[in-house]
């Protein structure tokens, strides 16, 4: 079989009209603002379009298209943003599902940028308690309570700081009486 032979010339997929060269060049604009992230010059855009070339039905249709391509992008970026108060929440869940690792993540990411929250310093001392790094905890809790004294009274009542009760330097910083262990046989 012999292979046909290509056309002198390609055949063309719009209708050839005097406007069809305008609005394609309209639409070549519509999409560089989408490129640019301009949604609204480009809504801007596809309306003309649409009104000054309403016999170009290709050209339209594909001017739809784009203008979904807009509506889409813009609700993504009308989605409000996570809140610090979301995400310390969620740091307290991964916290309480014993997501240490997690949740100190979260908590340092909030202190990235609230570097004065005596409530982060805090619950990452308590994490840190809770996963056994009796270091970490501790140097945070100190911050916690330089930051607000509060803290002090919230730590010596706080369960998940029950690990630290035996530790002299835990003791100190929120005023915990260390019981000496008495030896079996005496009173």
């Amino acid at each position: 079989m012999r292979p046909t032979p290509a056309p002198d010339k390609p055949p063309r997929l719009l209708g050839d009209t005097k406007s069809t060269a305008a609005a394609l060049s309209l639409l070549e604009k519509v999409i560089k603002l989408i490129f640019l992230k301009d949604f609204r010059r480009a809504r801007a855009e596809i309306k003309a379009l649409m009104e000054t070339y309403p016999g170009e039905k290709e050209i339209l249709a594909k001017a739809r298209s784009y203008l979904q391509i807009c509506d889409r992008e813009e609700a993504a970026l009308r989605k409000p943003a996570v809140t610090g108060d979301q995400l310390y929440m969620f740091g307290v869940v991964e916290h309480n599902r014993g997501n240490y690792e997690s949740a100190i993540s979260v908590f340092n990411q909030l202190l990235a940028k609230q570097p004065d929250a005596d409530y982060l310093y805090y619950a990452i001392a308590a994490t840190s308690a809770l996963r056994g790094d009796v270091v970490q905890a501790l140097v945070n809790l100190r911050q916690a309570i330089g930051l607000n004294e509060s803290n002090r009274v919230y730590a010596k009542n706080d369960p998940d700081f029950i690990s630290l009760h035996e530790q002299g330097e835990f003791a100190d910083l929120v005023g915990v009486v260390l019981q000496a262990k008495s030896e079996a046989g005496q009173s």
